[in-house]
């Protein structure tokens, strides 16, 4: 007799549960209960999801109109009949016993709630999303603030096994969860009201109530946030983010549970932005060419207009939203007082920094110059990204900040794999580009990420660089070398950075390595990102050796592959001439004067 029912629901995307229902069908005994409750979702998409319902039997609630999640899960809730639901989104990709772990957990500790290891991907349970989460409450002006911390988020899922305390948690996300049926059946039905704030909601509610949440570590899943967007996902992704369900959300938020908030900052910082980044993916090249506020006010908002009106015109005639009991005001005030936070000192708060992350790829060959530019750099850095080019086993004694990503799971990308972090890391960040054979000074990361900080224009910095001749006839022969072991008294402008020490902010910056056509041509592969995106390129004042080569012309070294073979550098090179248009003569002239 199965234990647990799966209510899956929609997050942001229709197609995702194509990928999303195969994985979890493959992690759960035949028997268990399945739920799918969806809208309006597009003729393709069903007729695909009625294939997999003849291979393996589920529920399918097929509605005519847009649902919202909260909608969804209590209509899947509804037909549920066993003693554990599990709430899980259509965009999940499941790892082998999940379902029994949280079970177990629930059933040794008597939790009403159990969290599982949520990794955000691709690639897959690889970096924490949220590993349990804890409310932070602080007063505000004059009414409590709450917010939500994701404990580990960011960091690589291996570091979970060390870390301490974490047995209990407060928060559990709809990503995806497991609770008592009882006691979601006892709280009353999810806040309909809600798109945003809910997980936060779902939390106090249990609080209030007594109840227990675990966290279960053996439990992974992986929220595929990552993945491409697609162009028939678009309406209901406006739909669900829309500004009327948006600004309902955080006022029902505050009203449950009187609170202050930072409603515009929410609606507009992110919200808004989410949308806007959700448009611009479906045509990137329009997007970069008309910039933001053009791209916003021609294209964006009348997509938005459009695609929202005739999603909300479905719901027509649809039952209003069903409301949970508001919560005890006494048990609420008792409950905050025993919570609150001092208030933060205003005289000399901490200044907020984005992270700073590196990358570096690797072979096994350079063993020995590895350890060495990993213990001089990896102190100075929040992360590191470390791809392992044809390795059978990682390198031993990692330091946790590192992330292996192995070119068996993500292809033959050999040097290109230093900026495959991008893929990973959180936005903003200060993205570092490293080498495994260069000694990196004390205070690197933080000088080069105030470089970045620093920079008038969107610009990558770096450490070594070029500057390309406007008659190239090779691309070893014609140029001019800015050498990483120079004195530079001021910013040069160059065309090409040195990947051995490039930095950039990711919010103004971030690609798919994969898509590249070629490989360990790095640094001009990285010099026709920034081209395309009209990021200049700088090299910034130092000393003489501020940074220092461990070894230098190693056989299997990009470099002196280059020596022998320059005609596709060549090649690309042009081609960043004439992205560069009038750069190449500019630097010609500063390079002579």
């Amino acid at each position: 007799m199965p234990r647990s029912t799966v209510v899956v629901s929609p997050r942001e995307r229709f197609s995702s549960i194509l990928r999303s229902l195969p994985s979890l069908f493959a992690t759960v005994p035949d028997d268990t209960p399945v739920i799918v409750v969806e809208g309006c979702t597009p003729a393709g998409v069903r007729r695909d999801l009625a294939a997999l319902q003849r291979a393996r039997p589920f529920e399918w609630l097929a509605l005519d109109r847009f649902v919202t999640p909260h909608e969804a899960r209590n209509l899947g809730f509804d037909r549920v009949g066993t003693e554990f639901v599990v709430f899980a989104d259509n965009d999940i990709i499941y790892e082998p016993h999940w379902l029994a772990r949280l079970e177990e957990n629930a059933l040794r500790t008597g939790a009403e709630v159990v969290a599982p290891l949520i990794c955000i991907g691709p690639p897959m349970a690889t970096i924490i999303h949220h590993a349990g989460g804890e409310l932070v409450i602080a007063m505000g002006t004059d009414r409590p603030r709450i917010r939500e911390r994701h404990r580990m988020k960011g960091e690589s899922v291996a570091a979970v096994a060390a870390a301490a305390g974490l047995e209990r948690a407060e928060v559990a996300e709809f990503h995806c969860l497991l609770a008592r049926s009882a006691t979601v059946r006892r709280l009353g039905p999810l806040d309909e009201r809600l798109i945003t704030r809910e997980q936060i909601d779902f939390a106090l509610r249990l609080a209030l109530a007594g109840a227990v949440v675990t966290f279960e570590p053996g439990a992974v899943v992986t929220y595929a946030a990552k993945n491409r967007f697609s162009p028939d996902d678009l309406q209901y992704h406006l739909f669900r983010w829309s500004a009327p369900l948006a600004r309902r959300s955080v006022d029902a938020f505050e009203q449950s549970w009187n609170v202050e908030s930072d409603k515009e900052r929410v609606l507009d910082e992110w919200i808004r932005r989410h949308r806007m980044r959700a448009i611009a993916s479906i045509d990137p090249a329009r997007a970069r060419s008309l910039g933001a506020e053009r791209f916003r006010n021609e294209v964006a908002l009348p997509i938005e207009r459009e695609l929202t009106s005739a999603a909300f015109a479905t719901r027509r005639g649809a039952p209003p939203p069903r409301v949970p009991p508001p919560p005890d005001a006494q048990a609420r005030a008792r409950f905050y007082i025993r919570r609150l936070r001092p208030a933060a000192p205003v005289a000399d708060p901490a200044p907020a920094r984005p992270p700073v992350v590196a990358g570096m790829a690797t072979m096994p060959s350079r063993g020995e110059t590895l350890a060495l530019a990993l213990a001089s750099i990896v102190p100075q850095v929040d992360r590191l990204f470390l791809f392992l080019d044809r390795f059978e086993t990682p390198p031993p004694r990692l330091d946790p900040k590192v992330v292996p990503l192995r070119s068996q799971d993500f292809g033959d990308l050999r040097a290109n794999g230093k900026l495959l972090g991008l893929l990973m890391c959180a936005d903003p960040s200060v993205y570092l580009t490293v080498d495994d054979d260069i000694l990196y000074p004390e205070g690197y990361a933080r000088r080069m990420a105030a470089h970045v900080a620093a920079a008038p224009v969107p610009a990558a910095l770096g450490v070594h660089g070029s500057r390309l001749k406007p008659q190239l006839g090779s691309y070893r022969d014609d140029r001019f070398v800015v050498h990483r072991t120079m004195e530079v008294a001021r910013p040069v402008p160059v065309q090409v950075l040195g990947t051995d020490g490039a930095a950039f902010d990711t919010s103004v910056l971030r690609f798919d390595v994969r898509t590249w056509p070629q490989v360990n041509m790095v640094d001009l592969g990285f010099a026709l990102e920034c081209a395309r995106r009209g990021v200049a390129r700088f090299v910034v004042p130092r000393a003489r050796l501020w940074i220092r080569p461990l070894d230098y012309a190693q056989p299997d070294s990009i470099y002196v592959r280059l020596q022998e073979d320059d005609r596709a550098q060549t090649d690309l090179a042009r081609e960043l001439l004439r992205l560069d248009g009038e750069a190449a003569p500019t630097a010609r002239r500063t390079a002579a004067g």
